[in-house]
């Protein structure tokens, strides 16, 4: 091979291997910020925001209203993004609890979707986020 057809090459076969392996962990710094429940499935919110800090805390806020009288949750905790997963470790705000609900969904970039049970054994609960 020619000096100048390894010169060619070489940003080309970089850039490829660099393709094969991303680095899948997104940091805190790069995903934080307010995200706006956009859509949800099942039994789940009617209206939210998930607020993701760059040291890697997150505060959940949700309003229900089809599970009898209307109420409103607070799950504070930390998340972690790996690929195209997200996972929280989310706990009750209001008073300290060993109770921690690990809740997991789809890292879409700018936007993320939370699934979990139904509490009722009805479908899977889908929430979806979209970053103000």
């Amino acid at each position: 091979m020619t000096p100048l057809l390894r010169t060619r090459l070489a940003p080309v076969l970089f850039a490829a291997l660099a393709a094969c392996n991303p680095d899948p962990t997104v940091s805190p710094a790069q995903a934080a910020g307010t995200y706006v429940l956009e859509s949800v499935s099942g039994r789940g919110p009617a209206t939210g925001t998930i607020t993701l800090e760059s040291n890697g805390s997150v505060d959940r806020q949700a309003h229900f209203t089809s599970q009898g009288s209307p109420f409103d949750q607070r799950f504070i905790g930390t998340f972690r993004i790996d690929g195209d997963s997200i996972a929280f470790m989310l706990r009750p705000s209001e008073s300290p609890s060993d109770f921690v609900w690990p809740v997991t969904g789809q890292w879409l970039g700018t936007e993320f979707t939370l699934q979990y049970p139904d509490p009722a054994d009805g479908p899977d609960i889908v929430e979806r986020y979209r970053k103000q």
